[in-house]
């Protein structure tokens, strides 16, 4: 009994490691925004790679609208219409996306401290649940000089379906370059950890974006 015990605990991290998703990715988008006293409009596009950046995992066009309660406290409002490919069954769901939330930002010398919660709700596959989840994301930024930003941040998902449970966590590291007053550009690296799932899930995300104020 106890070299069988002994077998199953010397397999046992084989089996873990065999059961965890590994895969590169790569995020890219435009966005633009314009700023009405205490609104702020915004249109973005996007597109994902995944499958080690060989493959489009999706695309996506996101409106948005943020309204300044007072001094660094924002409500947000957004809507994306998502299409997500489906890799190894070659085809492709038309998903919708809202999410609704508050954000709180507040500057200590050079520093950036940052806090955003939202409810998300989207249309999923045949084969999911329609995930019902609470984004939480902190992050610090710190203002390096006049055109370079270096941030990290952290978010974790609480899904509230059936099993109410946190089922992915997010770590980023990365920068904005100011291109000029109204335009930057932003880089990063994620490090993304989805599990209470099928197969444990290890994604290195990296991103590259540009912005405009209109």
């Amino acid at each position: 009994m106890s070299k069988r015990f002994f077998i199953i605990l010397l397999s046992l991290p084989l089996y873990v490691n065999a059961q965890i998703v590994s895969d590169a990715k790569l995020w890219t988008g435009v966005s633009v925004s314009k700023k009405i006293n205490d609104f702020e409009l915004s249109l973005a596009k996007e597109l994902r790679f995944d499958e080690n950046i060989s493959h489009i995992d999706k695309s996506f066009i996101e409106v948005g609208a943020k309204y300044k309660l007072r001094k660094g406290l924002y409500f947000g409002l957004n809507y994306r219409f998502n299409r997500d490919n489906d890799y190894s069954a070659e085809n492709y769901d038309l998903i919708h996306r809202i999410d609704i939330g508050f954000a709180y930002k507040k500057k200590v010398n050079k520093f950036r401290l940052g806090f955003r919660t939202k409810i998300q709700l989207k249309g999923a596959s045949k084969n999911e649940n329609n995930p019902f989840v609470s984004r939480n994301k902190f992050s610090v930024k710190y203002k390096l000089n006049k055109k370079i930003s270096p941030y990290v941040a952290y978010e974790f998902y609480y899904q509230f379906n059936n099993e109410n449970i946190i089922n992915r966590t997010r770590i980023a590291l990365g920068s904005s370059y100011k291109i000029s007053d109204k335009s930057a550009v932003k880089f990063f690296y994620m490090f993304e950890n989805r599990f209470n799932v099928t197969n444990l899930k290890h994604n290195h995300v990296y991103g590259l974006s540009y912005s405009i104020e209109l």
